[in-house]
């Protein structure tokens, strides 16, 4: 695998796009395959197909249109039609800031990379959930 500057921007623009309220870029650049996963931070976010596309959106809604994300260093890498990329970026809410990681792997679809997989998680101490 090699080092990927063009989903290294991709993920950057994916990141604009949330910030700007753009859902049209997760028309553009999401899978709607059957094989197509998509995990939340909730217990309850997991969707496949076309559900994870629906599901950012309504997240972008229920965030008030916009879902402002900083960058972190966000890492990509690809081998012809699959690619990967990892970042730890920071949601800016009114009531402070939270760190995210958040995953992801791509398929080139008709020319397009689109997201097939997405994983996003909040990061808690190992004593937390093992008491």
């Amino acid at each position: 695998m090699d080092r990927s500057p063009e989903l290294r921007e991709l993920m950057l623009r994916f990141y604009k796009a949330l910030s700007d309220g753009d859902s049209s870029f997760i028309d553009s650049h999401f899978s709607v395959a059957d094989a197509a996963r998509g995990v939340g931070t909730d217990p309850e976010e997991w969707w496949q197909g076309a559900r994870v596309a629906g599901a950012w959106k309504e997240q972008l809604q229920m965030m008030g249109g916009a879902m402002p994300l900083v960058p972190g260093d966000p890492e990509a890498y690809s081998e012809g039609t699959v690619g990967w990329a990892a970042d730890r970026p920071t949601l800016q809410l009114q009531g402070g800031t939270v760190a995210v990681r958040l995953t992801a792997v791509l398929h080139r679809e008709d020319d397009d990379w689109k997201f097939v997989q997405m994983h996003g998680s909040l990061g808690v101490p190992n004593e937390e959930p093992a008491g």
